[in-house]
């Protein structure tokens, strides 16, 4: 059995990999608050270690060295850090410098290649949200970066005075808020729906038959405020993980 990890910004997601299925996902929060102690809980409870463990990491050479650190002492083994690359299984990588694709979503596109209908709008709702378009020969055409869901809440609050943000509220759910902290969190996910509506409009001439994909955290979240419809797919990036680790094993 292979374990496949997705570490993120804020969370540290995995999943086992054995006979073509993935099952057995969990996660714990990652980044900088992932410690030895963590790892220890949760992986050193394993009843036994992995053959192999693949690793998409977006959260920095930090965490990086830790996750490689804990899996040589306690497993014995050295993983596999994937990096996104000009071409691989199928796709082709959209970027004028290739390596510069986060991984995350680089290993995005390969699961939406392998697993879902093409052409495609692929969109991480995580730390950041993300959005990729890649066509039916698997290449990607590019795509947009903007603040997450947290990000976009964030940013109010540190750069106004007394907004008083009131977290209980800032999910709600309408058109219009009648307090501040319901404005906010509307805003920021008609905001994140506008976006991924734009995208998905103005490549509608050059693809129109594009779907849209939607992985990450919050995905629920900003689903609820969209008016296209939309594939789920919360796997996706350790989809992708699982074509790489089964094509290059």
């Amino acid at each position: 059995m292979h374990l496949l990890v997705d570490s993120g910004n804020s969370r540290l997601k995995w999943s086992w990999w054995a006979g073509g299925e993935l099952f057995g996902r969990q996660g714990v929060a990652g980044g900088k608050r992932l410690s030895i102690e963590t790892l220890d809980t949760n992986w050193g409870a394993f009843v036994s270690p992995p053959n192999g463990v693949w690793i998409a990491n977006v959260a920095g050479a930090g965490v990086a060295a830790l996750l490689a650190r804990w899996i040589e002492s306690r497993w014995g083994l050295e993983p596999v850090f994937v990096t996104s690359q000009a071409e691989d299984c199928g796709v082709t990588n959209g970027y004028d410098n290739p390596e510069r694709l986060g991984v995350d979503r680089w290993l995005t596109l390969i699961g939406a290649f392998h697993h879902y209908p093409l052409p495609a709008c692929i969109v991480d709702c995580g730390t950041a949200l993300t959005l990729d378009v890649l066509d039916r020969q698997g290449r990607h055409r590019g795509g947009l970066i903007s603040p997450g869901l947290a990000l976009m809440t964030q940013s109010l609050g540190k750069g106004t005075a007394d907004i008083g943000l009131d977290v209980a509220v800032l999910s709600s759910k309408g058109r219009l808020g009648r307090e501040t902290s319901q404005a906010i969190g509307l805003g920021i996910r008609h905001a994140a729906a506008g976006l991924i509506e734009r995208v998905m409009e103005d490549m509608a001439t050059e693809l129109p038959d594009l779907r849209l994909i939607l992985t990450g955290g919050d995905a629920g979240d900003v689903a609820a405020f969209l008016r296209k419809a939309f594939i789920a797919a919360p796997e996706l990036v350790l989809q992708g993980l699982a074509v790489v680790s089964q094509e290059h094993e």
